[in-house]
């Protein structure tokens, strides 16, 4: 079989997008990181994944400039997310340190537009096949280094000695990505037999890994987004009325909330975590009281404030630690220090609106199991920018998805109003037809004269 120049470039293109999902899914940590660890605190700054990072994200605004137009409307509308861009940017004129917030900025732009290159080439199901392939080759390969690599993909010798991390580095991001995995594999199903396999496949190693993880956080996004499927599927039942949708759905989380609230002690106790939240209260306490007294409004610059200077002022605060964190373990405390109040504001009026979008396309298109992936997603970043920092982070999975759930919600909206409109105009055309008055009949042509029709003369009286 002969392979055609577009063939050569669909796979090519194809390989691309899988590598990129891995980077974002940290599923090169081995090969990205030296093999003694001691640049994998470095996180998102280290060389070597900063410079794929920037490779990828380059080649995609590439790919993206044939459809620019397409990305710039889908920007327009969602606003919160080009001022999310511009806000981080802006901030290298507050900040302490402009070269390296200036080079993070940059990073996370990139990240955004990688996210519309994505959307404007792919269709919400092509992405989710390309996905599910994505964490099959993370999972399958979690496991395979577990098991024959273990100095690589089983922690030594700490406190989380035994818990398997397999290519992602450490315990936490391969729970988080366990979620994620789990429900993209549970949730959306491929028309492809094949991909059948993989999925199956998928699911059965991601309970695996998430099990061997020891991470009782994973555990936890587990069941809230067990939860938030079952609030979406009640949200898609047909059979009832979008009110009583709404009403139940609105019972049961109100519901889920109390019960939280009163079993909040023993939650965190079950996780090994007491009110302290294991000191991180102290640190979140003097945190505050260092930026309320600096930089409450616009904050301390992006990605400034725990790997700038301002960090030695909380250092005061807790000179019993052997070393400070290089974030808050706290999304929406790390976004106010970093971009203040106005930049906290732009953060929750993005995640309420996203929410709010795909649960709308959820109830308008219940036939479609794209939307209640995309709700979990939403869901588990919601909870789990709590403990950890995942909002605003360049090369960030929870990041992208919950940035891609927001572009493809604005993407179908725009082909709803297209398909809309077109109908209307039909619909409008039949109607002009239907009343417009109907054309004179034609007038009859008079019939010829004998003498015109034979060609001879005139006939005699």
């Amino acid at each position: 079989m002969r392979l055609t120049r577009s063939g050569v470039l669909g796979a090519a293109e194809y390989i691309f997008f899988i590598v990129a999902m891995l980077l974002i899914s940290d599923a090169l940590t081995p090969l990205l990181y030296p093999p003694s660890g001691e640049e994998l605190g470095l996180g998102d700054s280290n060389t070597n994944r900063l410079f794929l990072a920037i490779v990828i994200y380059l080649l995609a605004t590439v790919l993206l400039f044939p459809r620019i137009r397409a990305a710039l409307t889908l920007l327009t509308r969602r606003p919160e997310v080009l001022l999310l861009v511009l806000l981080p940017l802006c901030s290298v004129l507050w900040s302490a340190d402009p070269g390296p917030v200036m080079r993070r900025a940059t990073a996370h732009m990139l990240t955004v537009v990688f996210c519309l290159y994505i959307v404007t080439r792919y269709t919400p199901e092509e992405f989710f096949e390309r996905l599910l392939i994505s964490f099959w080759i993370g999972m399958v390969a979690s496991i395979l280094v577990g098991l024959f690599l273990p100095q690589i993909g089983v922690t030594q010798g700490s406190v989380n000695s035994g818990a398997w991390m397999g290519v992602y580095g450490h315990k936490a991001i391969a729970g988080r990505m366990c979620a994620v995995s789990l429900f993209v594999a549970l949730l959306y199903s491929p028309h492809a037999k094949w991909l059948h396999v993989v999925r199956i496949s998928t699911i059965l190693c991601t309970l695996a890994l998430c099990a061997l993880t020891q991470s009782r956080a994973s555990w936890l996004l587990v069941l809230l987004g067990g939860g938030g499927a079952l609030l979406v599927q009640f949200l898609r039942i047909e059979r009832l009325s979008t009110g009583m949708r709404i009403a139940i759905t609105t019972a049961i989380l109100v519901a889920m909330a109390v019960i939280g609230t009163a079993t909040f002690d023993d939650l965190l106790l079950s996780m090994g975590r007491d009110a302290t939240m294991s000191g991180r209260t102290k640190l979140w306490e003097s945190a505050i009281l260092v930026a309320s007294d600096s930089h409450p409004w616009f904050g301390a610059g992006y990605r400034d404030f725990w790997l700038g200077p301002a960090v030695q002022d909380v250092a005061r605060y807790l000179s019993s630690w052997a070393r400070m964190p290089a974030h808050g373990h706290n999304g929406y405390l790390d976004t106010w220090l970093e971009l203040g109040w106005f930049g906290l504001a732009i953060l929750a009026f993005f995640l309420v609106r996203t929410i709010l979008a795909v649960l709308s396309a959820s109830i308008q298109q219940p036939k479609s199991n794209i939307w209640p992936v995309f709700a979990v997603c939403c869901f588990i970043f919601i909870v789990n920018n709590v403990s950890a920092t995942v909002a605003l982070r360049h090369t960030d999975a929870a990041w992208v998805l919950i940035l891609l759930a927001s572009f493809y919600t604005a993407r179908t909206r725009l082909e709803l109003d297209h398909d809309r409109s077109d109908a209307t105009r039909q619909a409008s055309l039949a109607q002009t037809k239907k009343t417009s008055p109907p054309p004179p009949p034609p007038t009859p042509l008079r019939p010829a004269r004998p003498e015109h029709a034979l060609g001879g003369a005139p006939a005699s009286a």
